[in-house]
């Protein structure tokens, strides 16, 4: 939380740097990216406690050796072991298909910036998956080495995002680096299953797992089969349809149980995970980008700058936090980023959507009495969801002036 405000200051710097270098910026994908990861690590507090006391259960009761906490020795066999958990997570993301219906929200963006790390899943957070990857290093390394390593992972691979990074030299044969995660993003045919490092390039060089960026192609983002739209709910959800279309014709009650622990790139027929040789040297699409109007834009990124703070204000107060107010501040930050999402796809129930979330959040706001722990006073918060709720019902009678 404390590294947020760096990050977004080096997000809209590098957003900055790319329109001044001619490139444009795709508004709907990168708040469709902040909005994942604003979700996903707002459903992470319930079960985040959770999984750090399996962790320090299995080291307190299964450990095999004591590392001393103020020895170089135990930071640096800490970070080893943390990094190839993640590997292996990541790995077994991508090459087993009810992982990768999960991890493929993070790879669905088509663009390569900051705000591409913040697209993570749900159900990565809820489920809390890269640590039980890690749960084996509790065997060795204690609970608060491991949690300053997994957070540092995690920080490192906000600036890997970006392709104004580049190559960082020699330093590329121990560490990952941008071009290598660019790489990783591709859906270029020699891109795909590549690169799972998340600090650490040489478990890919070790494992064989390795690729660099190549100059003769350019690198085309997000899946084989790019999704065109910014639902973020739908994002979540959809590949897992796609997984089970796969056996929807097979008579054979066995498929429809291996499907989802084989890759998600087997078909019938297929090796465990599939043949990458079927999918395009280089797909050919052009990026999807919302037709919404520059203020409409304007509307949706005050409403996420709003949202943000709240998530800032959830995360330090969380731990003292009812269950009725935390529950009614989570439904008003998914409530609202669903209905910034549906804004960009146009959708037909943005309009009912925006109207309820407005009238239902000043009527709950007003129940509790406020939330005098929060960044918002009472007044600023009124003026806010009133005036989004005016804004919306305009908005409403315009559009319906114009279809008569």
């Amino acid at each position: 939380q404390k590294a947020m405000p760096y990050m977004v200051t080096l997000i809209v710097l590098e957003a900055v740097i790319n329109w001044w270098m001619g490139k444009k910026h795709n508004v709907a994908d990168s708040v469709t990216s902040i909005s994942s990861g604003l979700i996903m690590t707002m459903v992470g507090m319930l079960t985040h406690g959770m999984i750090l006391s399996i962790y320090s259960y299995v080291h307190e009761h299964y450990r095999v050796m004591d590392l001393p906490w103020d020895s170089a020795v135990t930071w640096v066999i800490t970070a080893v072991l943390v990094d190839l958990g993640y590997y292996w997570f990541h790995r077994a993301s991508h090459e087993v298909a009810f992982l990768w219906s999960v991890h493929q929200v993070h790879h669905s963006s088509e663009e390569f910036n900051l705000t591409t790390a913040f697209r993570q899943p749900v159900f990565q957070g809820l489920f809390q998956l890269t640590h039980w990857f890690y749960l084996p290093a509790a065997l060795v390394v204690p609970p608060s080495q491991f949690l300053v390593h997994s957070q540092f992972v995690f920080l490192f691979q906000f600036w890997i995002h970006s392709e104004l990074i580049g190559d960082i030299g020699p330093l590329g044969w121990i560490f990952n680096t941008s071009t290598y995660h660019q790489v990783h993003h591709g859906s270029n045919r020699y891109c795909l299953d590549k690169n799972y490092g998340g600090f650490l390039s040489v478990w890919d060089r070790i494992f064989g797992t390795f690729q660099d960026l190549r100059s003769d192609q350019e690198t085309v983002y997000g899946l084989i089969d790019q999704p065109q739209f910014f639902n973020i709910i739908k994002h979540q959800f959809f590949y897992f349809k796609c997984i089970q279309d796969k056996v929807a014709t097979s008579t054979d009650w066995l498929d429809q149980i291996t499907v989802w622990f084989k890759g998600p790139g087997w078909f019938p027929g297929l090796p465990r995970l599939g043949n990458n040789d079927l999918c395009p040297e280089i797909p050919e699409r052009k990026i999807h980008y919302s037709t919404i109007s520059i203020l409409s834009h304007l509307y949706l990124v005050i409403q996420l700058i709003g949202v943000f703070i709240i998530h800032d204000d959830l995360s330090r107060l969380y731990g003292s936090m009812t269950q009725g107010v935390t529950l009614a501040v989570m439904a008003f930050i998914l409530w609202t980023l669903t209905s910034i999402s549906l804004h960009y796809d146009e959708h037909p129930l943005t309009i009912p959507m925006e109207l309820s979330r407005c009238a239902v959040s000043l009527a709950v706001y007003q129940m509790m009495g406020g939330w005098k722990e929060g960044t918002f006073t009472s007044s600023a918060f009124t003026v806010w969801m009133t005036s989004s709720l005016l804004i919306t019902m305009a908005a409403s009678f315009s559009s319906k002036k114009k279809k008569a």
